[in-house]
């Protein structure tokens, strides 16, 4: 899609009311969002990358200024009259708080989860939910290029591989899980010394949260003693969590990468095929 063009679409401008010839399905990418300008500006930027044949939107679950709310965004993009509305979460795991509110708001769960805020959208297009990034092989390849811009002497270096966590045991177990196969496609490229995979764990009541810490630093403290240690945060963009680890291993040695995976090119391409994929299948099942 031309540039001007995807912008006028992210702007609320449209297609002159219509979907384009052709194009039943709308595209809406939907991001945690945040309070810092930046954070959500860096998601503008992503979106403008990417091709798509029908209207585009984006929406931020938090920190949205009032035309990229989720309901706002819908909307838009309903009044185009596609037949589809492929809902895209820019999201590192489908095992999170915030993918189950998309999903209440999707319709895929009746009971909201405790942090929505929000009814169900309303729209004539049938809503499509797509899976978060979990272990996709892309993600994997957008490490490679952060653990390649801060590496040295990979076989005297430890890599840790942080991400946000969910608050349930169970949740964060299957976090891990996909994080360790990042890890050891990441390994089998660059033989590090070590690789390792924890999580924040951020949201979570205090005693859990501090569990985490402890697990984090112990993981930096114990690498550092015979290694050089790569801290690579698998965020979305970067804001006030690459903040909370450094504050964290406050007076520990260690090189951390300072970029979100949004800022990658490929973040568009993981979109492009994840969006494709799931048009495909339900053009399928209409047949």
């Amino acid at each position: 899609m031309h540039r001007k063009l995807l912008l006028a679409v992210l702007l609320g401008i449209g297609l002159n009311g219509t979907a384009s010839a052709g194009a039943h399905d709308a595209l809406l990418i939907v991001a945690h969002g945040a309070q810092q300008p930046g954070w959500n500006q860096r998601i503008l930027r992503l979106a403008e990358q990417v091709q798509w044949p029908g209207p585009v939107g984006v929406a931020f679950l938090m920190g949205a200024a009032p035309g990229h709310r989720l309901d706002t965004v819908a909307a838009r993009l309903d009044a185009a009259g596609v037949v589809r509305i492929i809902v895209l979460p820019l999201l590192v795991s489908s095992h999170s708080e915030h993918y189950e509110e998309l999903r209440y708001y999707v319709g895929q769960r009746a009971e909201p989860p405790p942090h929505a805020h929000n009814p169900p959208l309303r729209t004539r297009a049938k809503l499509v939910l797509a899976p978060a990034m979990d272990d996709h092989p892309i993600l994997t390849r957008i490490l490679v290029d952060q653990v390649r811009a801060i590496s040295t002497d990979p076989a005297s270096e430890s890599l840790v591989l942080v991400a946000h966590g969910p608050n349930e045991d169970k949740e964060n177990h299957i976090w891990l899980e996909q994080l360790g196969r990042h890890a050891e496609r990441l390994q089998e490229q660059f033989h590090f010394r070590r690789v390792e995979v924890t999580t924040l764990r951020d949201d979570a009541p205090a005693p859990i949260r501090d569990a985490a810490t402890e697990q984090l630093r112990q993981i930096v403290r114990c690498a550092a003693e015979d290694s050089r240690v790569l801290v690579v945060p698998v965020l979305i963009s970067v804001g006030h969590i690459q903040k909370q680890i450094h504050e964290r291993l406050k007076g520990l040695s260690y090189t951390m990468s300072e970029t979100g995976l949004a800022e990658h090119p490929l973040a568009a391409a993981w979109i492009q095929q994840q969006a494709l994929a799931l048009q495909s299948a339900a053009a399928v099942r209409m047949r």
